[in-house]
């Protein structure tokens, strides 16, 4: 008889079969019982050792002793006529199936006890939508990254002067010495937002680095007397509490004088912190950004309150800038920013990108003109290229911003949301937004991009998390109330949740008339179109005749399946808005809700002409898949069947193959219509019935108006697709209006 055929006769294969699954099931237990019990840490170690020791044990047992009517006796002792080997194998064949029995009852109990085993009628739309979120790997987004041995926090400084007018001084100071250490590209410099939290901390050094994720901090104080001013730093090593180096200023206040101390600051850090040094950061160093101690006041204003991202401080921020240069032509940072400035009151703000981009073309140029090595104005020039569409020359000025100012965390926040239009390159939106967070940790609104690149990635339950982490560090930051409410409106269709969380918002900023797009937005998938007009009354008594009111029209009139009014609101708005492809675009869809073909069309290739070309297909499906299959279809039932069967053919494989490799919950991009296009009735209610079982619920009012939704117009399917829709928002409509009677009047 062979080795192995021996090894099967007395039952050692049995053995060290159950002996391992036993084993797997004992360490789940001591798992358990851990945590329930707050045994110690050591006892999970000890009982794997001791499975992992018993196991070659039990295998020499089972080889060398065998089981016999009269007790265990050595195998050699045993008369094979009377041995009773294949009784216990079957013994030992039961008591495995037993024990496999156990493992799959744990396993599954393990994956769906958080869940909840309720029939979908039973659920609540968060359980619907974390079902499939659930399915990738977690992202490495939480882990810590190993801190650099370069790396730096700068304190808040001290105001020792202890005058209440001097504080704008010392912080202008402070974050002026920020942004001339972050010149050196070796070294990982902590951005000015994340660290003025810790103004005033009674937190101990250790702690502050390990929160910022540095190896050093720097702190020190500043008093002005007269026409003195004494700045003292020290240099603290985090994980030893050893001063580096330290050293006391005492010199007279004049602008050239700050630079200087400044110049002698960060050269003495680099060499305490043994950093590389190139000629030309040492040039960037040493430059006198201006010679106006009124002008830079003025500019350290400015600064602090463009970060607030606050509507009404974002004009102030603007005033400061001006002023700013006023005081000094030649002083290129103040004309960053008067450009940033601008920028970002269009965005939160109520004036318009369009009206705001000549006062930011001539603030770049004239930033540049003074200095061409300067790295923020070559973000902020990114910005103007991409108002343009310009997504080339915005990558190619992103990266030289980086190259030149290698700190400057918001280069690389607008960066990854330029990748943000090209979802095949999500994993470098990551990274960028990543670095971001590495560069300024406690910045609320470079935190919250992290998690708009979660939601991009369709990673919605680690976004929610973002989001929140985000309102908890700052609960005035209206930003992060706003974009949760977009991510439960456009992405999970909780309008319950986004209601309260967008008034919040709009009380925090009620400048920023952006944010009543959310309140539309639920109204209408509510199906309130009273409460919707009252919206748009309200933002049109504040700007009459914004871009917005407009835009605001051509929805609810497309809601109201009204084509006269429609029309009329796409005419006025369309002019306007004819340098913007993405928002012509969206005219150009609601046209056809109202089934008009041709002005449909002519809109579409009014914003981009490249639907025409072949040539340019990849870049536009990838920007707005959606769009590409409207188009597919306008191409293939206005004359042009084979462009359109073409551009068709391209789109589906991009959303059938492409887009669901790099992101999950790829159905929110309404693939059904490509599939209508193409004539695929099934496959295109199968695709309605995938977004209803994630939950994406939201603009099925507008977009199932779309011509080509009659294929399956009244398909049972479709019907009973619509019916359960209908369902969960009457649940969420009724839950508001409970909640508005519970408050009252």
């Amino acid at each position: 008889m062979s080795f192995f055929a021996e090894l099967k006769r007395r039952n050692v294969v049995r053995v060290g079969i159950a002996y391992v699954v036993g084993g797997w099931l004992l360490l789940q237990l001591t798992e358990v019982l851990s945590e329930l019990l707050k045994l110690p840490e050591q006892i999970g170690p000890i009982v794997v050792s001791i499975v992992a020791i018993g196991l070659p044990i039990a295998l020499f047992l089972a080889w060398a002793y065998e089981l016999t009517p009269e007790g265990v006796k050595r195998e050699k002792d045993v008369d094979r006529s009377e041995s009773i080997t294949p009784q216990t194998g079957k013994n030992l064949n039961n008591t495995i199936l037993v024990m496999m029995a156990l493992v799959i009852g744990y396993l599954l109990f393990d994956k769906f006890s958080e869940k909840g085993s309720e029939p979908f009628s039973q659920e609540t739309s968060q359980q619907v939508v974390e079902t499939s979120n659930e399915k990738r790997a977690p992202t490495p987004a939480e882990t810590t990254p190993e801190i650099q041995r370069q790396s730096i926090a700068v304190l808040p400084f001290d105001n020792r002067s202890n005058r209440e007018e001097d504080q704008f001084f010392t912080d202008g100071i402070h974050d002026d010495l920020l942004t001339t250490i972050a010149k050196i590209g070796s070294m990982k410099v902590i951005s000015r937002t994340s660290v003025m939290e810790y103004k005033n901390t009674t937190k101990k050094i250790p702690e502050i680095a390990k929160e910022l994720g540095v190896a050093n901090i720097l702190e020190g104080g500043i008093q002005r007397s007269g026409n003195q001013v004494r700045i003292n730093v020290q240099l603290i090593d985090a994980q030893t509490d050893e001063h580096l180096w330290a050293e006391i200023y005492d010199r007279k206040l004049t602008a050239e004088n700050l630079f200087v101390i400044q110049s002698e600051i960060s050269r003495a850090i680099a060499e305490a912190l043994q950093a590389t040094l190139s000629p030309e950061e040492q040039q960037r160093i040493d430059a006198k950004p201006t010679d106006n101690l009124l002008a830079y006041d003025a500019y350290m204003r400015g600064r602090q309150l463009m970060a607030t991202r606050d509507s009404t401080r974002l004009k102030l921020a603007t005033e400061e800038f001006n002023k700013a240069t006023e005081l000094d032509p030649l002083f290129a940072l103040a004309w960053v920013g008067v450009a940033d400035s601008n920028w970002l009151l269009s965005n939160y703000g109520s004036p318009s990108e369009k009206d705001l981009l000549p006062i930011r073309e001539k603030a770049v140029k004239n930033a540049l003109a003074i200095d061409d090595k300067l790295g923020e104005a070559y973000a902020s020039l990114g910005a103007i290229h991409r108002f343009y569409e310009r997504d080339k020359e915005t990558e190619t000025v992103y990266q030289k911003a980086i190259e030149l100012s290698p700190n400057y965390a918001s280069t690389y926040h607008w960066y990854s949301n330029l990748l943000g239009s090209y979802p095949l390159r999500i994993q470098e939106q990551m990274d960028l937004a990543k670095k971001a967070v590495e560069l300024d940790p406690r910045s609320s609104i470079i935190l919250n991009n992290l998690a708009s690149v979660y939601n991009n990635q369709g990673l919605y339950s680690l976004a929610e998390g973002q989001y929140r982490k985000v309102i908890e560090l700052d609960p005035d930051f209206s930003v992060g109330y706003t974009s949760l409410a977009s991510l439960y409106i456009y992405d999970m269709s909780l309008y319950e949740k986004a209601l309260s969380l967008t008034h919040k918002a709009i009380e925090l900023d009620p400048g920023n008339l952006e944010y009543n797009w959310n309140l539309i937005s639920i109204y209408l998938e509510l199906g309130d179109l009273s409460k919707a007009q009252d919206v748009r009354d309200y933002v049109a008594s504040l700007e009459p005749n914004s871009l917005m009111v407009g835009m605001i029209d051509v929805v609810i009139n497309a809601y109201n399946r009204n084509p006269d009014a429609t029309r009329e609101a796409i005419n006025w708005l369309l002019p306007k808005i004819e340098n913007n492809s993405d928002q012509v675009q969206v005219l150009g869809f609601f046209a056809l809700t109202q089934g008009d073909i041709k002005r449909s069309r002519e809109i579409y290739l009014l914003a981009n002409p490249g639907w025409l070309q072949t040539d340019q297909w990849q870049a536009l499906i990838e920007r707005a898949p959606m769009f590409s299959c409207v188009v597919s279809w306008l191409l293939m039932n206005s004359g042009d069947q084979d462009l359109g069967t073409a551009l068709l053919h391209q789109t589906t494989t991009f959303l059938d193959e492409s887009l669901p490799a790099v992101i999950e919950h790829s159905d929110v991009r309404h693939p059904e219509i490509c599939y209508l296009a193409a004539g695929q009735s099934d496959k295109a209610i199968q695709s309605i019935e995938t977004q209803l079982a994630h939950n994406h619920l939201f603009d099925w009012g507008i977009i199932h108006q779309l011509p080509m939704y009659d294929l399956i117009r009244f398909a049972p399917g479709y019907q009973a697709a619509l019916a359960e829709r209908e369902r969960r928002i009457s649940i969420q409509r009724e839950a508001i209006v409970a909640m508005d009677v519970e408050a009252g009047p």
